[in-house]
C-alpha cells in the first residue's frame, strides 16, 4: 500500500508574499499569523479596491480573499486581480465562513483557485500554498518557454517571409489576401512568369496551420519559381512538388492547392484543383459566374505519383479568376454555423459596391464572423482582367552579358516514348542562358521553339485538328484528346535544331519536324481571324521572326530569328 509522507510535505519552506484581503481586522491579524509562520512575507487589505491597488504596486505571489467587505466585494476584486495578472499566474484563495452551494459557486467563477473555510487550519493552509507554488512554478515554466517559443516563430517567420512570402514575382498581376491564424501561414501564394510572359499561381494550403505547417513552403517556393522561370508546364512542376512533400512531409501531412497557367499568348486558362474549394471564373461583361472547376483531384504529398486531371479552358476578356483556401468557406460565426459556400456564391455575385472580389468576400466575412475565434488561415487570391491590359512582363532577374560573337548549333530528337515523358523546353532554355543570350531574346526564342513544337506534337503527331477550337465549347474536348492520344502514343518523333551565326548574321535559324503526314503550308499562313480559339500560335511565330517557312510536305518548319541584344 502506498504511503503519503505528510510530515516531510508540511516541513517543505514556502516562500514570497502574501496578500490578506479582510475588513475585520481580528480575521487579517489571525490569518497573517499563520502565514508568517509557515513563511510569507504578509501585507494587509481592508476591502477589494484597497487589494486591487496593493497588488498593481507590490509583487504578490498568493491572495486569501474574503467575500463580503465594503467599497468593493471579494468576487469583484478578484475578477480585477485575474485581469491584472496576465503574465504570471497569482493564485487566489477565498477564505470563509459560508457554505451556501451559490455563493462558492461565485467564488471559483469570479477567477478564484480554491475556497478555505472559517477557522483556518494551519496544516490544511500550508498543504494548500504548497500546492499552489507546485502550480505556479509550472505555469511560470510554460510561460517562458511559450515566450521563447514566441521570439523564435517571430525570428523564424521573417526569414520565411524574406524567403517565401514576398517572392512573388508576378504578384503585382494579382490581388492576394492572406490572414493567417498564428504567426506562421499554413496557406501560401507563388506567382511567377514563365519566359513566354505566362503566368503561375499556387494557391497552397498545408495541413493545419503554424510553424508546422510551413515547413513544407521552402521546398515548394524553391521548385516553383525555379521550374516555372526555366519554362517547365504545370504538369511537370506539380508532379516534382509531390514528388518532393511525399518525401519530406510526415505521415498525415500534405498540401492541398490549386494551380493556375494563365496563358496571355493562348488565351488559356488550365487549372488543377487538388482538395481546395471550387476555382471560380467570373465575367464582369455577362455579370455571372462562367465557370466553377471543383477538385478533382487528390492533394500533393500523399502518394509518390498522383493523378494530377488538369483541364484548360478559353480565357476571356472581362474574365476575373478567383482562387481560395478552405479557410474561408469554414469560417464560423460566434453561434457556431459555417460561412458556407451560398453565402461566398453571394459575395461574388454582389461585387459591385466593391473594389475587388476578394473585398466583397472580405466584407462579408466580417459581418458573419464578428467576434468568432479565427481557427484556419484564410487566403484568396483574385486575376483581374489581365487580357484588356498591355503584358507587365518583367525581366528576369539574370542579367546575362553580350552575347559572343561566335557559331553553334544545338539539336534534338525525341521518339515516341520521349514525347511522352519529356519536355525539351526547359534544356532550350537552360543552354541559352549559359550562352549568355540576352533575357528578352531567350523570352522571345522560348514563345518561338514553344509554339513550333506544340505545333509539330499536337498536329504533327498526335493528328489533332485545331478546328477543334474554333468554339469555347470545343477548347476542352481539344485538351481532353491530346491527353487521351498522347497517353496511347507509340510512335513518332519531333527533332529540334538550332543554330546561330554571331559572326554575319546575328540570326537563329531554328527548324523543327516531325514523323507526320503534314499539311498544305498555305493552309497554316492564311487562318481566319474568326477562329478565335485557334490558329494563335503560328501567326505569333511569324510576327516575331524574320522569316517563316514550311517544306512542300508542311512537316517541317524553318523559322529565322534576329537578335534584339
Amino acid at each position: 500500500m502506498f504511503e503519503v509522507d505528510t510530515l516531510s510535505f508540511l516541513n517543505k519552506a514556502v516562500k514570497g508574499t502574501a496578500l490578506v484581503v479582510d475588513d475585520t481586522r481580528i480575521n487579517r491579524l489571525l490569518l497573517g499569523k499563520i502565514l508568517s509562520d509557515i513563511g510569507y512575507q504578509v501585507v494587509f487589505a481592508e476591502h477589494g479596491r484597497e487589494a486591487v491597488e496593493l497588488f498593481q504596486q507590490q509583487e504578490i505571489d498568493i491572495v486569501f480573499m474574503d467575500v463580503l467587505m465594503p467599497v468593493m466585494d471579494g468576487y469583484q476584486a478578484t475578477a480585477e486581480i485575474k485581469r491584472l495578472s496576465t503574465q504570471k499566474f497569482t493564485p487566489v484563495l477565498f477564505v470563509t465562513a459560508q457554505n451556501e452551494v451559490d455563493a462558492l459557486v461565485k467564488c471559483i467563477a469570479c477567477g478564484g483557485d480554491d475556497i478555505l473555510f472559517k477557522p483556518v487550519h494551519q496544516a490544511v493552509l500550508k498543504a494548500k500554498a504548497l500546492g499552489f507554488e507546485r502550480t505556479r512554478a509550472i505555469y511560470n515554466e510554460i510561460s517562458r518557454l511559450h515566450n521563447q517559443l514566441q521570439e523564435e516563430e517571430e525570428l523564424a517567420e521573417r526569414v520565411f517571409s524574406s524567403a517565401v512570402a514576398n517572392s512573388h514575382c508576378a504578384d503585382q498581376e494579382l490581388l492576394v489576401s492572406l490572414d493567417s491564424a498564428s504567426t506562421f501561414s499554413g496557406d501560401v501564394v507563388f506567382a511567377e512568369y514563365r519566359p513566354n510572359g505566362d503566368i503561375h499561381v499556387l494557391l497552397g494550403d498545408f495541413t493545419g496551420h503554424g510553424l508546422r505547417a510551413a515547413i513544407g513552403a521552402m521546398p515548394v517556393a524553391d521548385i516553383f519559381r525555379g521550374m516555372t522561370r526555366k519554362g517547365y508546364t504545370g504538369e511537370a512542376i506539380l508532379r516534382q512538388i509531390n514528388r518532393r512533400l511525399h518525401r519530406l512531409l510526415p505521415t498525415g501531412m500534405f498540401m492541398a492547392g490549386i494551380f493556375v497557367e494563365l496563358s496571355l499568348q493562348q488565351k488559356s486558362l488550365t487549372v488543377w484543383n487538388g482538395g481546395m474549394p471550387e476555382l471560380l471564373v467570373y465575367n464582369t461583361q455577362q455579370q455571372s459566374i462562367r465557370e466553377r472547376l471543383r477538385s478533382e483531384s487528390i492533394p500533393l504529398g500523399i502518394q509518390n505519383e498522383v493523378e494530377l486531371n488538369l483541364k484548360t479552358l478559353p480565357w476571356l476578356p472581362y474574365d476575373h479568376v478567383v482562387l481560395l483556401s478552405d479557410g474561408v468557406t469554414e469560417a464560423l460565426s460566434v453561434s457556431g454555423e459555417m460561412f458556407g459556400e451560398q453565402r461566398l456564391i453571394n459575395a461574388i455575385t454582389d461585387k459591385a459596391s466593391h473594389p475587388s472580389f476578394i473585398a466583397s468576400i472580405q466584407h462579408a466575412l466580417e459581418g458573419f464572423c464578428e467576434g468568432a475565434e479565427q481557427l484556419d488561415d484564410i487566403s484568396m487570391v483574385e486575376v483581374p482582367d489581365l487580357l484588356n491590359r498591355p503584358n507587365q512582363h518583367a525581366a528576369d532577374t539574370y542579367n546575362a552579358g553580350p552575347l559572343a560573337a561566335g557559331q553553334w548549333s544545338w539539336q534534338l530528337e525525341l521518339d515516341a516514348t520521349s514525347l511522352k515523358k519529356f519536355t525539351p523546353i526547359p534544356l532550350l532554355m537552360t543552354t541559352l542562358q549559359e550562352l549568355s543570350v540576352h533575357q528578352t531574346d531567350r523570352n522571345i526564342l522560348f514563345t518561338v521553339v514553344s509554339e513550333l513544337f506544340n505545333n509539330a506534337f499536337e498536329h504533327g503527331v498526335l493528328g489533332l485538328d485545331s478546328a477543334i477550337k474554333t468554339s469555347a465549347s470545343g477548347f476542352e474536348e481539344y485538351y481532353r484528346q491530346r491527353k487521351r492520344r498522347a497517353k496511347k502514343l507509340t510512335e513518332g518523333s519531333v527533332s529540334i535544331a538550332i543554330e546561330f551565326d554571331g559572326k554575319h548574321t546575328r540570326q537563329f535559324t531554328i527548324q523543327v519536324a516531325d514523323s507526320g503526314n503534314g499539311f498544305e503550308a498555305s493552309q497554316a499562313a492564311e487562318k481566319s481571324a474568326e477562329q478565335q480559339y485557334s490558329g494563335r500560335g503560328l501567326r505569333l511565330v511569324e510576327s516575331l521572326c524574320e522569316s517563316m517557312t514550311f517544306n512542300p510536305q508542311g512537316n517541317c518548319v524553318t523559322a529565322v530569328y534576329r537578335c534584339q541584344h
